[in-house]
């Protein structure tokens, strides 16, 4: 569970987000939507690290975001992908299992699952930064995954993915989801999030943030997009 309370960021004499609040609960998935350029990524860094917030309070399950111990309770994968490139993928995935108090070792029949469904199986004895886009992206979800934690914040998960990819990373978000866990991502795509996520945050033209529960008809989706975001 993600709650936010007065969010507020600017950008010198510029404010992006002025009191936003909200609730995100479990065992749903947010797409958080807007135009490039909108804010979604600056969004997502503001919950994810509060010394980036001007204002306002983050609390992830009932934990505020400034202490240390809540990033036990979620993980963020960023939309660079330009980490921890001198280590291996299998290297990645260990370091990043144990500072989640869990061994790699431990988990290697869901390990083989996720990265042979991404067909990155035989490549985790490569150095990342020898991966294409697409993999890299696939490693840091993979990573994403292997932690357990009960949120998850992707910010354009679907990019560098082919078609094959992003129908596992959709059934791997949906099986997570149905684990009782909560999954917010950003996306400018909205073939991507029609009929897919339970909620959808949009971030509309005036950088201002509402909340709609996903429409059945993708036309209507389409048509609220246009009318607010463009």
């Amino acid at each position: 569970m993600i709650k936010i309370n007065g969010l507020t960021k600017k950008n010198g004499n510029k404010t992006i987000f002025e009191n936003v609040s909200g609730l995100l609960k479990n065992r749903n998935i947010y797409a958080l939507v807007g135009i490039n350029g909108i804010g979604k990524s600056t969004m997502l860094n503001a919950i994810t690290q509060p010394a980036s917030m001007d204002g306002g309070t983050v609390e992830i399950d009932g934990i505020n975001s400034k202490l240390f111990r809540a990033r036990q309770n979620f993980f963020y994968v960023p939309d660079s992908k330009e980490m921890f490139l001198n280590l291996t993928g299998y290297e990645y995935l260990r370091f990043v299992t144990r500072l989640y108090h869990r061994k790699i070792e431990e988990m290697g029949e869901k390990l083989q699952e996720i990265s042979t469904a991404f067909k990155l199986d035989h490549s985790l004895n490569e150095y990342i930064g020898n991966y294409s886009l697409g993999m890299k992206q696939k490693v840091y979800l993979i990573a994403a995954f292997l932690t357990g934690t009960g949120n998850l914040i992707l910010d354009e998960p679907f990019n560098g993915l082919d078609p094959e990819s992003i129908i596992v990373l959709k059934k791997l978000l949906t099986d997570y989801r149905d684990k009782g866990n909560l999954i917010l991502f950003s996306s400018h795509n909205l073939d991507l999030v029609a009929n897919f996520c339970d909620s959808i945050v949009f971030i509309d033209k005036e950088q201002k943030i509402f909340l709609c529960k996903n429409p059945k008809d993708y036309e209507q989706l389409e048509a609220v997009f246009f009318e607010k975001c463009v």
